[in-house]
């Protein structure tokens, strides 16, 4: 694979069905969440949480400006949210179309605790130019632990906002 594929996770202290309730509602978290994020559009009129629904963001990783139309593919009801979309990043100029992806999962870990994880992955292009963006986005720019990063402040949100 041309890309990367990681997951990143948080134990929060609250009941499985309050973190679950508030993964659920993208638009009271997500935009908030990272500085990174630059806005969250619903295109249609399904609920976030409903396979189909189609959702555009706007965002940086690592300080390279991208936008992103995906929909959602997979739902697993009090459990997990996946999201599919073609992004389009510009790095000097270039503008590089990316496959990526992330589900969002929360399972109880005990009585009062929750285990919250983000599995984010990315494809870029195939043949020389893809080959080239790959190693520029993960060895020159350190992509995927910027990645990473950007997940983990995410989490950490959640965790202070359900917490706090």
């Amino acid at each position: 694979m041309q890309g990367f594929d990681f997951t990143e996770s948080v134990v929060i202290d609250a009941p499985h069905p309050t973190v679950w309730q508030l993964l659920c509602d993208i638009d009271r978290w997500w935009l908030a969440s990272n500085p990174e994020h630059r806005s969250l559009e619903h295109l249609d009129d399904r609920p976030a949480t409903e396979v189909g629904a189609e959702i555009r963001v706007r965002e940086s990783i690592g300080g390279l400006p991208g936008e992103a139309v995906g929909t959602i593919t997979a739902v697993e009801p009090g459990s997990a949210v996946t999201w599919k979309a073609r992004a389009k990043y510009r790095w000097l100029g270039v503008t590089v179309p990316v496959e990526e992806g992330v589900t969002w999962r929360a399972e109880p870990a005990g009585e009062s605790r929750t285990t919250v994880s983000a599995r984010v992955w990315a494809t870029f292009p195939r043949g020389p130019v893809g080959r080239l963006v790959t190693f520029a986005f993960l060895h020159l720019l350190d992509g995927e632990e910027k990645d990473r990063e950007h997940a983990r402040t995410e989490l950490r949100y959640l965790k202070r906002t359900v917490e706090g």
